[in-house]
């Protein structure tokens, strides 16, 4: 018979199971170390993002309203004072209100017989739907007289053959389609 100290079995037993936790313990430390730095980066990342989006467009929004002086080449101010949107404000206006030639679109000096440039790209945007309107039209308008050229034709054709022969074929019966 085997001599077994049930008390050293369990005590072994008990040793192991503990070391064997530890050593889990180790690597279950780890994983939650790295889930735990995980989800701070990316509430970090979440929350300094959006700070820095709002400081930038703060800041972006508060430079179009700063005002400033235009410097000439020796640094000295001139002029009143400005902001860049009511610059930005003045060139498309000066833009759009600009004088250009009506068939190209250039900008021209004279006064006689120019638009402005906001007239001159209506005019063309409109004319090219214009043109797209009536190319559609003139298509359909096309179709049914074409359409209608085939039926008058057919219809002659019938009455020169009925009037050439007078025995009743399928086709005038109707039990064959007629090729037109």
């Amino acid at each position: 018979m085997l001599n077994i100290n049930e008390a050293e079995l369990k005590k072994s037993i008990v040793a192991n199971v503990a070391e064997q936790l530890l050593r889990e313990d180790e690597d279950l430390s780890d994983l939650v170390a790295k889930e735990v730095k995980k989800r701070i980066d990316k509430i970090f990342d979440e929350r300094v993002t959006s700070q820095i989006q709002k400081a930038i467009d703060e800041t972006i929004n508060g430079s179009f309203e700063r005002e400033y002086r235009r410097v000439n080449q020796w640094g000295d101010q001139e002029g009143p004072s400005t902001t860049l949107r009511k610059e930005l404000e003045k060139t498309v206006t000066a833009y759009w209100n600009c004088k250009v030639n009506p068939s190209d679109g250039k900008p021209s000096s004279s006064t006689y017989s120019t638009v402005t440039r906001a007239e001159w790209l209506m005019t063309k945007i409109c004319a090219e739907d214009f043109t797209k309107q009536m190319q559609t039209s003139v298509n359909a308008v096309t179709g049914a007289l074409k359409d209608g050229l085939r039926n008058q034709l057919a219809q002659q054709m019938d009455a020169m053959l009925n009037g050439l022969f007078h025995i009743k074929s399928l086709q005038d019966q109707g039990k064959v389609a007629k090729p037109y």
